[in-house]
């Protein structure tokens, strides 16, 4: 018996259905390959993470001698586990990247005749080498600097870095970590750069930390380690330190770094104004309440049972510079804010003084933050009890706000401000009061400006000097004739102002990772601080290509939404929880009044039966309000467990439901087509 026609039709619907499916997975399977042997990849992220930056490829079209990158992994599937071969395979195709990028030169070479000819030669080349023992691979990766490491995975030695190299000049990456994509392009264009063009820009830093580690001043202690922002300001740039007193900045640097002046004199100070008007670029870094000051006590010498002696001020300001160009800094009231303050020591202990800023720190619209190269690709900043800056410039300058607080925002004082200070935080948000408008954290001067010391070099003359020093300083002055005191810019400057020494300081910006069984150190970055220092001593060195490469090395997303969540949470009990600690302050108070009336003969006071019951009255009173505050707390933090449950469970219901309900949807469609025949 024949098949009816409708059985018919239904069979060759599934066999034309199963072959399509067929063909789809082929062609799939045929595309990947395709893409894998030739290195081809879409690039579907908002920031196009795996997608070659222009200042890459800027910097890569420059280049004019051929530069050599020797990549060195162990290629063996028992020494290296999968997610270790897929990260060598990420980074292979990388380097192939950035080799197609590079530009081709016509260069004199000779060839196996021994004859000059000349050749289209690509100023990349890239080689892969695989480095197992007693191999020629070995001795040139050590050669390089290399050493093995031991993978996290199968414990075995491999070896995993970059060697870097141009003529006479060599940079290497010892061990590749872990990083996005985007972090190893800009390590790897960084050194390419630095072995093509060398450090060809002075950088001076006006400062008395000591930045650059060694000694402590301490015989007993370890040398201290170099700060983050000084090796990475190092590796790129030759950078000279002036004393917080310099009495003149050469005009061979490039950009003076000035960090956290609190020790800076007027002279010191007139020194920056003369440095600026003579066309210079200045970045500053001043602070009304320097966080890390007492870590940095730690090096020098202690008196036993006295609080940590020897670190700097907390407090910095550039007084004289800041009046003359129209700059308000109040160096005496950290900003607070309740939209950007941060979770710290533990969950749900939110501090308005400690700062995380995510993109909306930048402005909105064409604000410049969101424009500027130096900003425009950031997306997560620290600031530890920053001031901030009101910006009144006079005629001739241009400012620009770079870095925005929240509207939601009030200057406090600098005890309350500090998170280590019992109840600073909670006083803070009792008698908040918004300022109602952003202020600047990190703003821009440019143009002409003019002399903070119209009357010339405070430097007194009088000043008292042996006969020895007097001859030495007047045979100087005749041999060199004293340079007049600017009082007008002779060159347009520029000053990069912000109001946090936190800023740069490594608790705050690095965690440094040991490679097991290897001697080296990788260091994780925990913000993009650094990179918009970076950006800034870039930008106002005049080398934008690497600003473009670098600010694309993160793209972490804070989660904002669970900081609004705690402080709505927070604020629905408020009152309540600002009611019981005032009263548990009244039953203090009141058990104080009690000690306070008998002083001649307190024991015997003590013993007396009435004193003795209303003393156990206010304990108890004060037991049961702090019970109740302490139960209220934990209110709080269920109230904002509970909407952030929601949000998850919400987030991962909701698109299974979505295509449950649209595979309903397409069922019953096509069940009604069919019925309809």
């Amino acid at each position: 018996m024949s098949d009816s026609p409708s059985t018919s039709t239904q069979k060759s619907r599934k066999t034309i259905a199963l072959t399509a499916l067929i063909v789809v997975f082929a062609i799939a399977i045929l595309i990947n390959i395709l893409f894998g042997a030739f290195g081809w990849r879409f690039d579907l992220t908002e920031y196009k993470t795996y997608t070659l930056s222009e200042g890459t490829k800027n910097i890569l079209q420059q280049l004019e001698t051929p530069v050599t990158v020797r990549y060195y992994v162990t290629d063996d599937n028992k020494v290296m586990g999968p997610s270790e071969r897929a990260r060598a395979r990420r980074v292979e195709d990388l380097l192939r990247e950035l080799s197609h990028a590079a530009s081709k030169r016509e260069l004199e070479l000779v060839n196996e005749n021994g004859e000059f000819e000349t050749q289209t030669v690509r100023m990349l080349k890239v080689e892969k080498l695989n480095p197992e023992p007693n191999t020629d691979a070995e001795d040139s990766a050590v050669l390089d600097g290399l050493q093995p490491g031991l993978s996290g995975e199968t414990n075995y030695e491999v070896f995993f870095g970059i060697a870097i190299e141009c003529l006479d000049s060599k940079e290497t990456i010892p061990f590749i970590p872990a990083r996005p994509e985007t972090t190893l392009e800009y390590d790897l264009v960084r050194a390419i750069s630095n072995v093509h063009g060398g450090k060809d820009k002075k950088i001076g830093v006006m400062t008395s930390l000591s930045i650059s580690g060694g000694f402590s001043g301490n015989f007993q202690a370890p040398p201290q380690t170099a700060w983050m922002f000084y090796e990475q300001l190092s590796r790129d740039y030759e950078v000279e330190f002036f004393p917080i007193s310099a009495k003149e900045i050469p005009s061979d640097v490039t950009t003076l770094i000035v960090l956290h002046p609190h020790d800076i004199s007027v002279e010191g100070q007139y020194s920056i104004d003369q440095y600026l008007l003579g066309g210079g670029n200045v970045l500053a870094f001043v602070d009304p309440n320097f966080f890390y000051a007492r870590a940095l006590a730690q090096g020098q010498p202690q008196m036993p049972g006295m609080p940590p002696q020897g670190g700097p001020n907390p407090t910095s300001n550039l007084s004289e510079l800041f009046r003359a160009w129209g700059v308000g800094f109040d160096s005496t009231r950290v900003l607070a804010d309740l939209d950007f303050g941060s979770e710290i020591i533990r969950r749900g202990n939110f501090s308005p003084t400690f700062l995380t800023l995510d993109r909306s720190a930048l402005g909105s619209g064409d604000d410049p933050g969101l424009t500027d190269p130096m900003t425009r690709m950031l997306n997560h900043l620290n600031m530890l009890t920053p001031g901030a800056f009101v910006v009144d410039a006079p005629e001739g300058i241009k400012v620009d706000n770079l870095i925005l607080s929240s509207p939601n925002n009030q200057l406090v004082g600098s005890f309350d401000a500090d998170p280590t200070q019992d109840g600073g935080a909670d006083r803070i948000r009792e008698k908040f009061e918004a300022f109602g408008e952003p202020r600047a954290l990190v703003t821009r001067l440019s143009g002409t400006f003019s002399s903070a010391f119209p009357e010339g070099d405070p430097a007194t003359p009088g000043e008292e000097e042996n006969e020895e020093e007097n001859e030495e300083e007047s045979e100087k002055e005749s041999d060199e004739p004293k340079k007049a005191s600017l009082t007008e810019s002779v060159a347009p400057g520029r000053v990069v102002l912000i109001a946090d020494a936190d800023f740069i300081y490594d608790a705050n910006v690095v965690r440094r990772n040991q490679v097991p069984g290897l001697g080296v150190v990788i260091p994780e970055l925990l913000n993009e601080n650094l990179t918009l220092v970076q950006n800034a001593v870039e930008q106002l060195s005049g080398d934008p290509d690497l600003i473009n490469v670098r600010s694309r090395s993160s793209v972490r997303r804070p989660f904002t939404r669970q900081s609004e969540w705690y402080r709505e949470a927070e604020q629905k009990y408020s009152d309540a929880l600002a009611n019981f600690a005032a009263q548990r302050e009244e039953v203090a108070s009141r058990l104080g009044a009690i000690l306070a009336q008998t002083p001649d003969n307190i024991d015997e006071a003590l013993l007396s039966p009435e004193v003795q019951a209303e003393m156990k009255t206010l304990q108890e009173q004060e037991a049961e309000f702090r019970k109740k505050e302490r139960d209220l707390q934990k209110e709080v933090t269920r109230e904002f467990r509970r909407k952030l449950a929601t949000y998850k469970f919400g987030n991962t219901l909701l698109m299974p439901v979505l295509i449950v309900i649209f595979g309903i949807g397409l069922a019953i469609y096509r069940r009604s087509k069919v019925a309809a025949r």
